[in-house]
């Protein structure tokens, strides 16, 4: 199955690879109501109550988590210093250009959490100066028509039901647009030629079905339903003069439809495709409306851009992207002049720009970036650039803008990160190795310099299933790397940017061939000569952590020790609490809880817990839509009643996230002295500070 988080429709990031804050403007997932203390909003009729699952109604007390003791508490406190260092080298994780160009809209974590800024687009070193403060993370939408204000989303203790909201470029007029049912929202869109209505669509947490809705673009107001979808689905994009919206269609990470909507009396017509089965990950008008953009597999290998006849569906143009052969076309931006297209490539573990011609889709002008992960904004109102954020192993998410003509890069920020110092110096490789079948895994490879002798590894599995690990900075992997162990990033059968056939190598019965993966690539990292074999981790986030427990209860002897974060423990209790969106989709990529029960409890750690041996950090957010903090409860209370050592850190304002600076640092000073006690520490290597 495929990574919603590259499709970037909202929500259908399913399983992240780690808890984060969410992914960049417009093609995030999605956040909750307004805060209290940022929007106000008029009175309105009591909310429906939610509805809830009946397991949710049944579900046993919490199991309270370890607070760390006197005797460990210095050790702590020294060690969230050092990992305070790294998370203040902040994130620019999201930014748009202002209509008129001159300033650059962006999300930052600079103050402990994802907020709005605005800065001098001339000026990378100008100071950032925030919008408005709020206590909940924020995502970017885009800027509003008239070039005066910004559409963005929020939710509460990143529980993931988003409020649409809008703030005047100078920080006055913040008004909170959705004030009615708290619902999983998705970007909001807004027509440039009828800018007096927001499109977006949404649904509530415990159902399948997804809707899109119509509300006013300046004031609070009712919403509108345009069209419902049985199945899950999201609003792509809206023509400029509002009358036609995209639609997919999402019956499966494998099966997704293309539909155009009439916004007006909800008629829908599927243009892509006309037959089989294909994945898309984006689509688009052109500005004229005649054209729609659609990035898809074609039900293939490959990776296509297509541009089609916006009334009949019929192919006018395609690009094929031959370099790498194998590959996903996950992001694309449409210039509103109409002569440029920039696409985003996935090509699992790396990210690359193409920038082509609207018409022909023939490239016009190579764009260099150096080898790391980005995501792709939008083009500047005159057409003349787009906006990128890009990282790489040292440098942390930032804003590039590159020239639609030449594809010439240049920061758009550039700002003083002096904790960047205390970055370890490193050896960053990609390495491959041959699965049991034949099969190439590709696995990422971060090494301390300088050092002298065998270090403890920390092998790390992404969540998804359908995602990936990506060379890229990370405030994680930094501050192990400084504590002197090797961090090892598989990507095992089933990771998206890989092709259509390794991603689907892993539904259903063939879980059991990714499970010989993640012993492949664990004996691997542990038989290399920089690796001490005693002292291998495993660790993950999200289905991430639910490899951590299939590793732990399959192959106990790899392991010296654990990290599980938001993790699977029991597949039937995880598809009974999950969101309605996820599970319909995991029907596929797991199997049916009615029909196929004892294969799920077949491969569901907790039936397997007497077998885990080895001591487990485990994080769990208190307010988690995807993988409900029950989960992690159960191997929790398992591994304590068996007396196997277990420390377990819930935060009380986090969803499937580590969003909040304050709980990432206690996270990884926690996990960090956890896994020096049971895995052993190492000289820390030199950093910048140290040279």
């Amino acid at each position: 199955m495929r990574n919603p988080a590259c499709l970037r429709f909202p929500l259908v990031a399913f399983l992240l690879a780690c808890a984060t804050p969410p992914p960049a403007a417009d093609r995030s997932a999605p956040p909750k109501r307004v805060p209290e203390a940022a929007l106000p909003s008029p009175a309105a009729a009591p909310a429906p109550a939610p509805v809830v699952a009946a397991a949710e109604t049944r579900a046993p007390a919490p199991v309270p988590p370890d607070a760390t003791s006197s005797a460990d508490a210095p050790r702590v406190a020294e060690l969230s210093k050092k990992a305070a260092s790294l998370v203040d080298a902040f994130l620019n994780t999201e930014a748009l250009l202002t209509r008129d160009g001159k300033q650059v809209v962006l999300v930052s974590n600079r103050d402990g959490l994802p907020q709005l800024y605005v800065a001098d687009a001339a000026r990378p070193d100008s100071p950032a100066r925030r919008l408005f403060e709020s206590k909940e993370r924020v995502t970017l939408d885009r800027t509003t028509p008239d070039g005066k204000s910004v559409l963005f989303r929020t939710d509460r203790g990143a529980d993931e039901k988003w409020s649409i909201g809008r703030v005047n470029l100078d920080g006055t007029g913040l008004t909170d647009l959705t004030p009615g049912e708290p619902m999983q929202r998705d970007a909001a869109r807004v027509p440039d030629l009828a800018p007096d209505t927001i499109y977006f669509s949404a649904r509530r947490i415990s159902d399948v079905s997804s809707a899109v809705y119509a509300a006013p673009a300046a004031a609070p107001g009712p919403a509108r339903e345009v069209f419902r979808e049985a199945k899950p689905g999201f609003l792509n994009d809206v023509s400029r003069d509002g009358k036609r919206g995209l639609f997919v269609r999402y019956p499966s990470r494998s099966e997704n439809y293309l539909v155009r909507l009439d916004l007006a009396s909800g008629a829908a017509r599927t243009l892509y495709p006309e037959s089989g089965k294909v994945s898309i990950f984006e689509a688009r008008f052109s500005p004229d409306g005649r054209t729609v953009y659609v990035a898809t597999d074609g039900g293939g290998e490959q990776a296509l851009l297509l541009a089609l006849d916006a009334e009949s569906g019929k192919e006018k143009a395609r690009y094929v992207e031959k370099d790498p052969p194998v590959a996903t076309v996950s992001q694309f931006a449409v210039a509103r002049t109409g002569d440029s297209v920039a696409i985003l490539i996935d090509a699992g573990n790396r990210t690359d720009l193409r920038l082509l011609d609207a018409r022909t889709l023939q490239p016009r002008a190579k764009v260099a970036m150096p080898l790391g992960n980005g995501d792709l904004s939008e083009f500047s109102e005159d057409g003349k650039r787009f906006v990128v954020r890009w990282s790489t192993p040292s440098s942390p998410t930032d804003v590039w803008a590159i020239d639609a003509k030449t594809g010439k890069a240049t920061q758009l920020r550039k700002e003083a990160r002096p904790t960047l110092r205390e970055v370890p110096e490193m050896e960053t490789s990609i390495a491959e190795v041959r699965a049991h079948d034949g099969s190439k895994l590709p696995i990422n490879v971060y090494l301390p310099s300088n050092r002298s002798e065998k270090v403890p590894v920390i092998v790390s599995y992404h969540g998804g299933p359908s995602s990936s690990s990506r060379i890229r900075w990370a405030a994680t992997t930094a501050f192990f790397v400084s504590q002197g162990y090797a961090w090892v990033e598989p990507n095992v059968r089933g990771s998206a940017g890989f092709g259509r056939a390794f991603e689907e190598a892993d539904n259903g019965p063939k879980r059991l061939e990714a499970f010989k993966d993640i012993e492949t690539t664990g004996r691997w990292a542990a038989s290399q000569p920089w690796a001490d074999p005693k002292r291998v981790i495993v660790y993950g986030g999200s289905y991430g952590g639910y490899t951590v427990l299939v590793g732990l209860t399959r192959m106990p002897d790899l392991w010296r020790a654990g990290v599980d974060l938001v993790g699977v423990a029991n597949l039937k209790t995880f598809m009974a609490t999950t969101s309605g969106l996820i599970r319909e989709i995991f029907l596929l990529e797991f199997g049916d809880p009615d029909k196929e029960a004892a294969f799920l409890d077949s491969i569901s750690p907790l039936k397997d817990v007497d077998r885990i041996v080895a001591p487990l950090f485990v994080y769990a957010g208190a307010n988690d839509p995807r993988v409900p903090r029950s989960e992690s409860d159960l191997i929790v209370g398992a591994l304590r009643e068996r007396k196997v050592p277990v420390e377990y850190m819930v935060a009380d304002n986090e969803g499937h996230s580590l969003a909040r600076k304050e709980n990432l640092v206690q996270f990884l000073a926690r996990s960090g002295r956890f896994l020096e006690q049971y895995a052993g520490g190492v000289a820390a290597p030199r950093t910048a500070a140290t040279r």
